[in-house]
């Protein structure tokens, strides 16, 4: 697969996604369609091994209070199809320190099993090297989710030591 990266302040784009940083603020007050199109993502499915605020977002209400907490605590990616105007899914980045970050990202169902996740984290990774101080990304999901460990483990992630039940923690080293 062809990957060419783009940088734009803070967004990326690969072969078929575009990549955008957004806030809180942004959404409220130029992309308040981004409300609903969060409820529609956000299903059961999509959302079962993920934390207690990512549960239940049932209305415009609850995904302005989803979209806050996130907002809050890492930075918001949307994941857009090019050509497309509305998410298909989003990628979060966490700080832990500034060169060690969290990451973590949902697509909606109808976007499973058609490489898009792959060519979003190499998307990332890509990017992440050219335009960031991070040394090492890690990513925590929960055991039972093969899909998602494959595709770390393609990536060149490794599974690390986990005290936590149930769930397994991967690091990819960007950098020595």
């Amino acid at each position: 697969m062809r990957m060419a990266i783009v940088h734009d302040g803070q967004s990326f784009t690969t072969e078929r996604l575009q990549v955008n940083t957004v806030c809180y603020e942004q959404v409220i007050s130029q992309q308040p369609s981004l409300l609903p199109r969060i409820v529609e993502l956000l299903r059961p499915a999509v959302v079962e091994a993920l934390p207690p605020y990512f549960q239940e977002i049932n209305s415009n209400e609850d995904a302005l209070r989803w979209l806050s907490t996130v907002c809050a605590e890492s930075q918001l990616f949307t994941v857009v199809l090019k050509g497309q105007t509305l998410p298909m899914g989003f990628l979060f980045v966490h700080e832990q320190s500034e060169d060690i970050v969290h990451i973590g990202y949902l697509l909606g169902e109808a976007y499973w099993r058609q490489g898009y996740a792959s060519e979003l984290l190499s998307g990332f990774i890509a990017w992440a090297k050219q335009h960031t101080p991070y040394r090492c990304l890690v990513a925590g999901l929960d055991e039972n989710n093969q899909a998602s460990k494959g595709l770390l483990l393609k990536l060149g992630f490794s599974l690390q030591a986990s005290s936590e039940e149930n769930t397994q923690i991967y690091h990819y080293n960007i950098r020595p």
